[in-house]
C-alpha cells in the first residue's frame, strides 16, 4: 500500500470516528480526550479540572468541533429523586451512578446540595483531622496518604492549603482518640456542648480545637 493511500485511509477512519464531533481531519490529542470526556456525560468544569485546563478552553473546544454545551437546565431535569431514594435504600453512589446512568459526579453533587454526603469542603476538613490524628500516633505522611487514599505530594498540598494550624491542633489533641468523629459530628450540625459532654471534653478546648478547623465563631 502506498504511502498516499496509508493517509487516506487514516484520514477515513478518523473521519468516520469523530464525525459527530467535527469536519475537520485533524484532532490534537488533547481534544481527543475532551471530546470523549464530554459525550461520556462528564462536565466542562470536570474535564477542566481533570486535565488542568481553563473552563472556557473546554468549552471552546466543544464550540469549534460544534458540540452544543449542556444548558444549566438540563443538569434540573436529572433523576433527582431517584438518586435520593436509592441512597435512602443504602445504594451506593457508584451503583447509583451505574443504574440511572448518571456521572459520579452528578449523583455526588445532588446528595452533597441535599446534605446527605459531605462537600469536598468539608470532606477535606475531615481529612485534615484524621491526618492529624495519625501524626499523633506517629504514623509517616507516607503511610497517611495511603490511608487518604491520595498521593504524599496531594496530601502535603491540602495540608498546606487548610488553614488549620497543625502544630496547634496537635498539641491541643494528644490526648484525644477520636478527633475526625468530633468533627464529622460538628459538621452534620453537633452543638459544641453536646459534643463535649459526649467525648468528656473540657468546652474550652474543644472550642479551640473547632476554632482551628473554622468550626467555631470564637476561640474560647
Amino acid at each position: 500500500m502506498s504511502m498516499r493511500q496509508n493517509e487516506s485511509n487514516e484520514i477515513s477512519l478518523q473521519g468516520e470516528y469523530y464525525q459527530d464531533f467535527s469536519e475537520s481531519s485533524f484532532l490534537s490529542q488533547r481534544d481527543m480526550v475532551i471530546l470523549d470526556m464530554y459525550t461520556s456525560g462528564h462536565s466542562t468544569y470536570q474535564i477542566a479540572e481533570a486535565l488542568e485546563l481553563n473552563r472556557h478552553t473546554v468549552s471552546k473546544v466543544l464550540k469549534d468541533n460544534k458540540i452544543s454545551t449542556r444548558i444549566t437546565a438540563d443538569y434540573h431535569k436529572l433523576k433527582h429523586k431517584d438518586i435520593i431514594d436509592m441512597f435512602h435504600k443504602g445504594k451506593s453512589k457508584k451503583e447509583i451512578a451505574l443504574e440511572l446512568e448518571l456521572t459520579d459526579y452528578t449523583v455526588r453533587k445532588v446528595l452533597e446540595d441535599n446534605g446527605l454526603i459531605l462537600n469536598k469542603k468539608d470532606r477535606e476538613t475531615v481529612s485534615i483531622s484524621r491526618y492529624i490524628q495519625m501524626k499523633n500516633k506517629e504514623y509517616d505522611n507516607e503511610s497517611i496518604a495511603i490511608f487518604l487514599e491520595m498521593t504524599t505530594k496531594q496530601l502535603n498540598k491540602l495540608v498546606r492549603n487548610s488553614g488549620v494550624n497543625v502544630t496547634a491542633v496537635r498539641h491541643r489533641t494528644k490526648e484525644i482518640e477520636s478527633l475526625p468523629d468530633i468533627i464529622l459530628l460538628r459538621l452534620q450540625g453537633g452543638s459544641i456542648k453536646s459534643i463535649s459532654l459526649n467525648y468528656k471534653i473540657d468546652i474550652i478546648i474543644l472550642r479551640e480545637i473547632l476554632y482551628e478547623f473554622g468550626l467555631s465563631r470564637t476561640k474560647r
